[in-house]
């Protein structure tokens, strides 16, 4: 059964790219990992739930992670302690902030 749209939870979608871009052996699997790992350690356990931070898509190098709409600035911290993944030194910049997927996937259309 699917909720009304009155009763969802507001959601925003992180726009994220890694840095270097020499990452391309990294899967969404490995990044979800390290998500999590840093979540829970910068966050705890409720924080972490709080935040429902999920990762939409991956290529290797770029990809949108969503959230709650009030915990866009913990989600931004999360992703900022990020600093190595599967023992390879990794950064992710967040590049753009939106309310939905279609506008998120607008900041990679455009130059870098």
């Amino acid at each position: 059964m699917r909720l009304l749209p009155s009763l969802r939870g507001r959601k925003r979608y992180l726009a994220f790219r890694m840095l270097p871009d020499d990452a391309d052996a990294l899967s969404r699997r490995d990044l979800t990992l390290e998500l999590d790992r840093s979540s829970q350690s910068l966050l705890g356990d409720a924080g972490s739930s709080e935040c429902d931070i999920r990762v939409l898509s991956f290529d290797g190098a770029e990809g949108i992670v969503s959230c709650v709409h009030r915990e866009t600035v913990r989600t931004r911290a999360v992703l900022a302690t990020i600093y190595e993944i599967r023992g390879r030194r990794a950064s992710v910049r967040v590049i753009g902030v939106s309310g939905t997927v279609k506008g998120a996937k607008r900041f990679f259309s455009e130059k870098r």
